[in-house]
């Protein structure tokens, strides 16, 4: 039986109804809040490494200076000033946290990512089809994702299992024998990935308040700052690992001529 027209409108939802819903809050069932706090983690994480990737850039092209002063930063992170000698457990704990950071960081951007092909293929029509430049970082953001698990492991795990091998000899060694392709590569992606991720973080979360086109633009030419800065210090380390790997003999440890600490070796 069909019910008449004047009972099936008796009721015209206003505008209020329309965008709520007629179901009062106490009726919807509670959504689990380890998504929220996964979003919140993986701000937090995201963030906590854009900042490592600027230090990392200061540590790391303090070669460019000397080797003296590179050697001299690896010790005092090494707490070579407790003691007189490099404590290499202190390098391991500083890379496992940063390892950790990143293991958070990813699981909880993995929910995010698009899981089949057809999700993929999706969010390339949606891309072209929108022209919006946030959703485009987006998407730049998860290519470089996919790079970044290719290539942040193996660079961590040769820290994790040879700390004594940081230095402006061994390290050069060790970029000499990865590549530049495999250097430049990971580079470009770590880069892009930390810069986008940081503008996504001030937007999402109102710290900038701004016009977006500024941050976006700023973000742009410090990503080409970092990129360039890291392309010339990479480019010295491989020189001095090819110098070292010319001499026929295995690489020694630097020793440097003014060092900071007295150590006993």
């Amino acid at each position: 039986m069909q019910l008449p027209d004047n009972i099936l409108r008796a009721h015209t939802p206003t505008l209020d109804e329309n965008i709520k819903g007629a179901i009062n809050d106490k009726d919807m069932p509670r959504r689990s809040k380890w998504t929220a706090w996964c979003d919140v983690a993986q701000s937090v994480t995201g963030g906590l490494l854009a900042i490592f990737l600027f230090c990392h850039m200061a540590f790391t092209s303090s070669i460019q200076i000397s080797k003296d002063l590179f050697w001299n930063l690896v010790a005092t992170s090494g707490l070579t000033f407790i003691g007189g000698h490099p404590h290499e457990w202190a390098h391991v704990i500083f890379v496992g946290l940063i390892t950790l950071l990143i293991c958070i960081h990813g699981l909880c951007a993995l929910r995010r990512f698009p899981s089949s092909y057809h999700q993929c293929r999706d969010m390339k029509n949606h891309v072209r089809l929108i022209h919006h430049t946030d959703t485009t970082l987006w998407a730049i953001q998860i290519v470089t994702a996919v790079v970044l698990l290719i290539c942040v492991f193996p660079h961590v795990i040769s820290m994790l299992t040879n700390p004594s091998g940081i230095g402006p000899n061994l390290s050069g060694v060790h970029a000499y024998h990865d590549g530049l392709l495999y250097t430049f590569i990971f580079l470009i992606a770590a880069e892009t990935h930390g810069l986008i991720g940081l503008y996504r973080v001030l937007v999402k979360w109102g710290i900038w308040s701004g016009e977006r086109e500024g941050l976006r633009k700023a973000m742009i030419v410090i990503t080409v700052l970092m990129i360039l800065c890291g392309a010339a210090t990479a480019l010295k380390y491989y020189s001095i690992g090819a110098d070292q790997v010319k001499l026929g003999t295995p690489a020694e440890r630097y020793v440097p001529q003014n060092p900071w600490y007295d150590v006993n070796e």
